[in-house]
């Protein structure tokens, strides 16, 4: 996949200003004018005691800004989130005395300044111990390594549905790897996972989700792993995204290299889809929207689109989503005539397991 070299104006200053809702630390947004200043990111890392002078966060830094209709609303984060952790065993009361107490609000107010913009700790449980974590949740707990090998050491944080939907680590670094490009958009980045590994082969990633928690999730893991800078993390619903994005000349528009699609599987019991108790996952259960039209809104985004989906789906369903070919070739294996474009379809493994499969077209296509 070739790349471009420069940094252009975001991907979203063309869009309508109702549609936009960019999760920056600060909140400076693309204006309904048309301008395309677009504002840095801030710093991945915390303040330093040593900063000088005026590089004190600004009064907004820690504000979510969202769109609902015209009307900008803004909200600060820091007290959307629980003023203490939700995980572990609730601590035994103690009788201190004034001056501990006072001690110890002086102390925690410290933490609250020190404390990233970004850093969401408090806002879904952090679990360090299986018997602290609730029995749905326990068999990916157990496999918590494997879908972020640094969990024990840095204060990552997954929601229920993020345990459950997130891609391993291992197969999210190979995946990244197969996409490597100037600017990629994970259309339903969840809490990260992806997000993550893009940013560390791709010039730009643009994040987008549709539920602010896991949006907030995601940028939290970001940082964490010290790559928050690369990514743009945007609040909005792909899919009406893209039909704006596609009915938007080109002169309009950012060119987008790749569009990686995980989207939502309905639940861990995706397993058990199929008619007649087949255990074959058909497109059709795919969401928000069936996965063949998500497929046609994206093609015209960009030919170049990875498409993770279940192990047991549809494989001739998949297939069926290349692009038709002008003029028939005569190039298949089995001396057929081929009247589509080619689509690879990757089993992705974890050991002596089979995860998922991802189905690369266009420029993705090994040898494209």
């Amino acid at each position: 996949m070739r790349r471009r070299g420069g940094r252009g104006a975001s991907v979203f200053a063309a869009l309508p200003w109702d549609l936009k809702s960019t999760l920056r630390a600060n909140p400076v947004v693309d204006q309904p004018s048309g301008s395309s200043s677009r504002g840095d990111l801030l710093p991945t890392q915390p303040p330093s005691d040593d900063h000088e002078e005026g590089d004190e966060p600004e009064e907004g830094d820690a504000l979510e800004v969202q769109v609902v209709g015209k009307e900008v609303v803004t909200t600060d984060l820091s007290d959307a989130n629980p003023a203490t952790s939700l995980s572990g065993p609730p601590s035994r009361s103690r009788k201190r005395a004034p001056n501990a107490l006072a001690s110890t609000s002086k102390r925690r107010r410290t933490e609250d300044e020190e404390r990233h913009p970004w850093d969401c700790t408090g806002l879904v449980p952090r679990y360090e111990r299986a018997a602290d974590v609730p029995a749905h949740l326990k068999k990916y707990f157990y496999q918590r390594h494997s879908l972020f090998p640094a969990y024990s050491r840095l204060p990552l944080l997954l929601d229920d549905t993020g345990w459950f939907s997130v891609t391993p680590s291992e197969i999210a670094e190979h995946i990244a790897e197969r996409c490597r490009s100037d600017v990629i958009l994970d259309a339903f980045c969840g809490i990260g996972g992806n997000a993550i590994a893009f940013a560390r082969t791709c010039e730009r990633v643009i994040a987008m989700d549709n539920d602010i928690t896991r949006l907030s999730l995601a940028r939290h893991n970001a940082l964490h792993y010290g790559v928050a800078d690369r990514i743009e993390f945007v609040l909005a619903d792909y899919v009406e995204w893209s039909r704006e994005y596609t009915r938007r000349g080109a002169h309009l528009r950012e060119e987008v290299d790749v569009v990686f699609l995980s989207p939502p599987w309905g639940g861990p019991e995706y397993l058990s889809f199929g008619a007649d108790g087949s255990p074959t996952y058909p497109l059709s259960a795919v969401l928000p929207i069936p996965g063949d039209e998500l497929f046609a809104i994206t093609a015209p985004i960009t030919p170049n689109i990875a498409y993770y989906l279940p192990r047991n789906v549809d494989v001739k369903e998949v297939a069926a989503l290349a692009k038709p070919l002008d003029v028939p070739e005569n190039d298949a294996e089995d001396g057929t005539e081929r009247r589509r474009e080619w689509v690879e379809i990757e089993e992705e493994w974890v050991g002596d397991k089979l995860k998922a499969i991802t189905a690369y077209y266009g420029g993705l296509v090994d040898g494209g």
